[in-house]
């Protein structure tokens, strides 16, 4: 488990912090049991305190439930339940689902800019080590759909910005079976590389590169989403594009990408 000792300083948000990343990474996944309050107390080495305040914030988010008499329990980012029920058959139409898709792309691609802006080191190492997690997880895509998610969300919380992390948790429900079903035909090498270019970017603190990168893998997104249900063949990358390659017209003029 990837809990540290506690500085002095923001005790509470750090703890709270530590529990959420636990979620958001997929190292707590949903229905799973959280430490109890004298493990959690004894791992961050804290106050009771200190650690029930953590814990109600959470239930408060609606990450974790609490039951009377058998303790805390995950419900996840959104994503509880359809991991279970997940299948390519969605239940709003497909016009609805490609307006989502439309909507998220102008969404996140303004979010990976202030990202990069705004990112800390420790949120930085954070999406790293989702990174690392993604490339491990490729073999069982549901889990490697779920840190993929996570991914995004670790890039929205980079912008300071709590409504923003809001906006992301509310439609990514939606978007998971879509997601997941995509990935099962088209594989997960070109989101890698997506998200590596994008982890780059931010790393960098270049918010001209994390736009174009994000605005690229939504586009190839939408575009491989048209494509299963309006051609009923395998998507393709977009309209023949090399998608991972940026020419510097479009790096230097990132408002014609809307």
């Amino acid at each position: 488990m990837g809990i540290v000792k506690i500085k002095k300083a923001n005790i509470g948000d750090q703890v709270f912090t530590q529990l959420k990343d636990q979620i958001i990474n997929g190292e707590w996944r949903p229905g799973d049991r959280i430490p109890s309050e004298a493990q959690l107390i004894q791992l961050f080495g804290v106050s009771r305190g200190t650690v029930r305040q953590a814990v109600q914030k959470l239930a408060g988010e609606g990450l974790i439930v609490t039951r009377h008499g058998e303790g805390s329990f995950v419900q996840g980012t959104g994503l509880n339940n359809y991991f279970q029920t997940v299948a390519p058959i969605f239940s709003i139409s497909e016009d609805e689902m490609e307006k989502i898709f439309e909507f998220r792309q102008m969404f996140e691609s303004g979010v990976a800019e202030v990202a990069a802006t705004k990112a800390t080191e420790a949120q930085i190492y954070r999406m790293e080590q989702n990174y690392e997690r993604m490339q491990e997880e490729v073999p069982t895509l549901s889990k490697y759909v779920h840190t993929d998610l996570g991914f995004h969300m670790l890039v929205c919380e980079c912008t300071q910005n709590p409504l923003a992390v809001q906006i992301l948790r509310s439609y990514e429900e939606l978007l998971g079976p879509s997601i997941l079903h995509m990935t099962e035909v088209i594989g997960a090498g070109n989101g890698l590389k997506y998200h590596q270019l994008l982890l780059e970017a931010i790393r960098a603190h270049d918010p001209v590169q994390a736009r174009t990168v994000m605005h690229r893998h939504l586009e190839d997104n939408i575009q491989r989403f048209r494509a299963m249900h309006t051609q009923g063949t395998e998507p393709r990358n977009v309209a023949g594009s090399r998608p991972l390659e940026m020419s510097d017209t479009e790096v230097n003029n990132r408002h014609d990408i809307f």
